[in-house]
């Protein structure tokens, strides 16, 4: 009996020297891996420091970073000339806005007055353009060309009764500035429907400003007229901003067509009575 005591015993002796030994050996492989991939880790490290430090990959990059910081600052200056085309083409739509009280045709003079400085505005953005990629700096002004398509537009309108075309918009900014072509710079079709777009909550005003001087007719060729742009919108295929600006274009329609139905209505009761617009946004 004791020596088969003893025979077990040594049997797990064996076993718990075997395990370590197992275990040991483990370990050394673990930390042999562990230290091949840390020199290998640092060989690819030393290789891309040894790549990019050759002067061909090195002169790359540094006009590649001279590339980036000169169209940031090309962007951040057409932003500038965006940003003041818009307000100056706002300053135009608010003294446009005066037509129904004063006389229309000194309004209208004055309006294009006041469009030379925004011009002037649209040849510095045309110089940054010069030998550059439209659509890459395309959003940096698409602000300014709506807020002037929808000021010049409005100035169409009160002048000639109609829609304003393209072409007439790009125009006078050629023979303004002197030039032949205007390079790189154009107006998209999308930034002509969105400024277009625009022109209906103006003409909504400015029919609210008709009824205040008894100019009831023009409201209604107000309404015709935006009734048949938002005809014509809806045959189109849009895109998301248009279709945004399209339900602006409905509540300025709705608007209209509410005053024209209480100009309908009050002037049938009262035809000697004028129309007070208080009495009409009841």
């Amino acid at each position: 009996m004791s020596t088969n005591g003893n025979n077990k015993r040594d049997d797990q002796s064996v076993l718990e020297k075997g395990e370590e030994k197992r275990f040991r050996s483990n370990n050394y492989n673990n930390n042999r891996n562990n230290y091949n991939k840390n020199e290998n880790n640092k060989n690819e490290t030393n290789e891309k420091e040894s790549i990019f430090n050759e002067p061909e990959i090195k002169s790359m990059f540094q006009s590649f970073s001279k590339k980036l910081d000169e169209d940031n600052d090309r962007r951040e200056r057409i932003v500038k000339s965006s940003r003041d085309i818009t307000i100056a083409s706002k300053r135009v739509i608010s003294l446009l806005q005066r037509a129904v009280w004063e006389d229309s045709q000194e309004i209208l003079k004055q309006s294009k007055q006041n469009l030379q400085p925004i011009y002037n505005l649209f040849g510095n953005i045309i110089k940054e353009l010069d030998q550059q990629e439209y659509w890459k700096f395309q959003k940096a002004f698409t602000n300014g060309v709506q807020e002037y398509i929808e000021a010049v537009s409005f100035q169409y309108y009160i002048e000639f009764g109609t829609l304003i075309p393209l072409d007439s918009i790009l125009t006078p900014i050629k023979e303004a500035l002197g030039l032949d072509s205007l390079g790189q710079f154009n107006i998209s079709i999308d930034d002509y429907a969105l400024g277009i777009c625009d022109l209906s909550g103006e003409l909504m005003r400015y029919s609210t400003g008709c009824v205040t001087v008894g100019k009831y007719e023009e409201c209604f060729k107000i309404c015709d007229f935006i009734r048949s742009m938002s005809s014509g919108f809806k045959k189109c295929h849009l895109n998301k901003d248009i279709n945004s600006k399209m339900n602006t274009m409905e509540e300025s329609l709705k608007k209209i067509e509410k005053l024209c139905f209480s100009i309908r209505i009050r002037k049938s009761e009262f035809p000697d009575q004028q129309i007070k617009v208080n009495d009409m946004i009841e």
